[in-house]
């Protein structure tokens, strides 16, 4: 064992390396863009392509399946699919509008199809003609002017890729809607040539957003160098695969039951039947639909995610009067209640009966969904000192709010003016905010604290090749200890490590090597501490932490 002091300075020795100036600075423009791109947290998505104008249906018949698949699904040959692009003439299509509307629904950043899997360039690509200005009578350039009109209107700008692609005659020949066969070489390089357009003729890309494929450990590697190379503020989606993106996906309308410890991002349809335009979708109450989807945005938001909401231009590239009302609705709603939604961060606190919890410094933000029929809202698990509670729907009427064994309770008075979708009561409050732990770690007989992977919480990530095989791991255990009278510890470690490790006490940051060792450090008397373990090098963000058999004693 070896003893180390309380103090590492670990910006000299990592500055210091040499070879790595450009990799560092791409990664503190990246983690800069990270932290705004987690702030804005709800995001417009927007597929648009030829499968737009057969709208589900094929020779008369109706093709289930996502209908921006339907050349898969109907197994539509190359030859006869790619005439619809004598037929694409968007008249209807309007970037000024589209960008409006994003604004109107409280959107921060749009993001497009630039090229979906049935491999149609939405811009214009001079790697092939088979694109929306060479090979339609439209010949304008969706993506550039979709890019221009978020920049005249403040909003952020991305694109959608396909590392897949059913046209390209040197990639995979077509044999599946799975969508998950591995890129050939020249297919790969045609990726890389398109990426390369992207970042260079559009201007400021806020993230890229690629999807399926199951690329090689060091293709994924190579377009993320690409990317970071040409425009090191631009974000890499999790669907790049191999543990390469900056932030992870969840898979299509999905949600995570569990902690996530890394920045992740929700996409969502507004049915889970297509993402691509359907003139056959049943459309049911507006009212309920918005409802739902303002929900959504409420828990994932409570849970650290950003929701990316999806809809489907018409062949004409018009947006339906539903889709319209639907996003006007979640506007609506965020005009009275942004505060608890943009710049929030997650609020530790165990899952409430009513709704989700959001906070800022000094605020947290209850959103109620579901009402309680005694007009008295139990918030458990959280202690601290409320001086001034009330809705954002009404700011100027009090509300009552009480702490009764360690949880508070709120009078909701009758006439108290509720929001049809959900209303966010707010509780300021001073100093400190606990929220008790579900697990917490004592001190045993002989005054130590034996931290393990079974008493810890645990914080996840997903990591694979392809879709298939993403599955969830875990990248970040913390403990919470309780109150000791003691001050001074020495951690030991029982086992060795096989990597570096990044141990944060009370958010002092420690560097463990890759060896046996014993470290010194001081704890908070009479308060909770919290210790928590993580992978020190961020390329590996992703992948389960392997700590098998590995202990903490603190003694």
């Amino acid at each position: 064992m070896k003893q180390l002091n309380l103090i590492f300075i670990l910006a000299i020795i990592v500055l210091s390396a040499p070879g790595k100036t450009n990799m560092l600075i791409a990664q503190e423009y990246s983690s800069k863009s990270l932290q705004e791109w987690q702030n804005r947290k709800f995001s417009m998505f927007i597929h648009w392509g030829l499968y737009s104008i057969p709208a589900g249906i094929w020779d008369g018949t109706k093709i289930n399946g996502y209908s921006e698949q339907i050349q898969g699904h109907a197994k539509i040959p190359n030859e006869e699919y790619a005439k619809l692009a004598l037929q694409f003439n968007p008249v209807k299509w309007n970037p000024d509008s589209i960008a409006k509307l994003a604004l109107q629904a409280g959107m921060k950043t749009i993001v497009i199809t630039s090229k979906h899997h049935d491999g149609f360039s939405m811009y214009h690509t001079k790697y092939s003609k088979y694109n929306v200005v060479d090979a339609t009578p439209y010949k304008r350039d969706v993506v550039k002017e979709l890019s221009e009109a978020c920049k005249r209107y403040g909003l952020k700008f991305g694109v959608y890729f396909s590392l897949i692609d059913w046209n390209y005659p040197a990639a995979m020949p077509f044999k599946s809607t799975r969508n998950s066969d591995r890129i050939p070489l020249l297919h790969h390089k045609f990726n890389l040539q398109q990426v390369e357009e992207l970042l260079t003729n559009y201007g400021e890309i806020s993230e890229i957003w690629f999807d399926m494929g199951s690329p090689t450990s060091e293709q994924s590697k190579e377009i993320a160098a690409l990317v970071k190379r040409l425009q090191p503020n631009c974000l890499i989606s999790g669907r790049i695969w191999n543990n390469q993106g900056d932030f992870v996906v969840m898979g299509d309308n999905k949600q995570p039951n569990f902690k996530m410890g890394v920045p992740w991002q929700s996409p969502a349809s507004i049915y889970k039947e297509t993402w691509g335009y359907r003139s056959w979708q049943k459309r049911d109450n507006i009212q309920k639909k918005t409802e739902e989807k303002i929900h959504d945005l409420e828990k994932i938001v409570s849970m650290g995610g950003n929701y990316l909401l999806n809809i489907g231009p018409t062949g004409e590239g018009e947006i339906i009067d539903f889709e319209k009302q639907l996003l006007k609705g979640i506007g609506q709603w965020l005009e009275i209640n942004s505060e608890a939604i943009y710049n929030t961060n997650i609020a530790a606190i165990k899952e409430q009966k009513w709704g989700v919890v959001t906070l800022k410094p000094g605020k947290l933000y209850l959103h109620v969904m579901e009402y309680p029929q005694n007009n008295k809202l139990l918030l458990s698990g959280v202690r601290t000192d409320i001086f001034k509670t009330y809705t954002l729907s009404d700011k100027n009427m009090a509300l009552k709010s009480t702490q009764e064994k360690g949880d508070l309770l709120i009078d909701l008075p009758v006439d108290l003016k509720k929001d049809t979708y959900a209303t966010v009561i707010v509780l300021e409050y001073k100093g400190a905010l606990e929220f008790p732990s579900n697990i917490f770690v004592q001190e045993n007989k002989n005054g130590q604290f034996v931290l393990s992977k079974s008493n810890a919480e645990k914080y996840h990530s997903f990591s694979g090749h392809d879709y298939y095989s993403n599955k969830s791991t875990v990248v970040k255990y913390l403990w919470n200890l309780l109150k000791t009278r003691k001050e001074d510890f020495e951690i030991e470690f029982t086992d060795n490590l096989n990597e570096s490790l990044l141990l944060i006490i009370n958010d002092k940051e420690f560097i463990i090597e890759a060896e046996e060792q014993t470290i010194s450090i001081s704890l908070k008397t009479y308060s909770t501490n919290r210790i928590s373990l993580r992978r020190k090098d961020n390329n590996y963000r992703h992948k389960n932490l392997n700590i098998k058999g590995f202990k903490m004693i603190l003694k």
